[in-house]
């Protein structure tokens, strides 16, 4: 005589909601452990993006400050020579800070915050709930 019984539909049930409810707060923990890694790269990315941007605009202002002293020297001196070094020398600090703020801009933006190990993980998760009650 078999002595071993199967579980009954309700004791399948009970197993079922209670692996489900372990499962939801390994992933509950999963989340929170990513986002808290897409924070820490986030804050980094803006960190780093902000100091260049920060750079960019020193340069900017060098710049500025050098254009107007072209300006200046060009209505005090009718001479050409020193207005326009001083321009050349303007006009390269604005091309560099324009290429720094560029760049930090590009860096602030290089994060995707989505938690898609999570969301992939979830999308298993459901795959299979799915399968098993089928």
């Amino acid at each position: 005589m078999n002595t071993t019984e199967r579980p009954g539909v309700v004791a399948l049930v009970t197993d079922a909601l209670g692996r489900s409810a372990d499962l939801i707060q390994t992933e509950i923990r999963l989340a929170r452990v990513e986002l808290g890694e897409k924070a820490d790269a986030l804050k980094t990315s803006v960190v780093s993006g902000l100091v260049m941007m920060l750079v960019g605009t020193v340069f900017i202002i060098g710049a500025l400050i050098l254009v107007l002293q072209a300006l200046v020297a060009a209505l005090i001196e009718s001479g050409v020579s020193p207005a326009l070094a001083i321009l050349i020398v303007a006009g390269g600090s604005a091309v560099g800070g324009v290429v720094v703020l560029l760049a930090g801009k590009k860096t602030i933006g290089a994060v995707d915050p989505t938690p898609t190990r999570t969301i992939t993980s979830l999308q298993n998760d459901a795959r299979m709930a799915k399968e098993s009650l089928t």
